[in-house]
């Protein structure tokens, strides 16, 4: 009856995703936009996140945008 029984696959956290479910919901459009919005560099985003107390760094930034990050597992 349990033959081949396995525990779950375990999906590492998305950063973007954490910082997203952390925000309110005018904040989590707002970095939504920026995100889709081509004219923000991964690094200038990360940038200006942290500068409004969100600590982010490019790179999950730029996984996240071309969907090598779990939210795509």
């Amino acid at each position: 009856m349990l033959e081949g029984l396995t525990p779950p696959k375990k999906i590492p956290a998305c950063k973007v995703r954490a910082v997203m479910n952390a925000l309110n919901d005018k904040d989590k459009e707002a970095l939504k936009s920026a995100l889709d919005n081509p004219d923000w560099g991964h690094q200038s985003l990360a940038i200006e996140l942290n500068k409004r107390g969100i600590f982010i760094s490019e790179h999950p930034i730029r996984k996240h945008r071309i969907g090598r990050c779990s939210c795509n597992a």
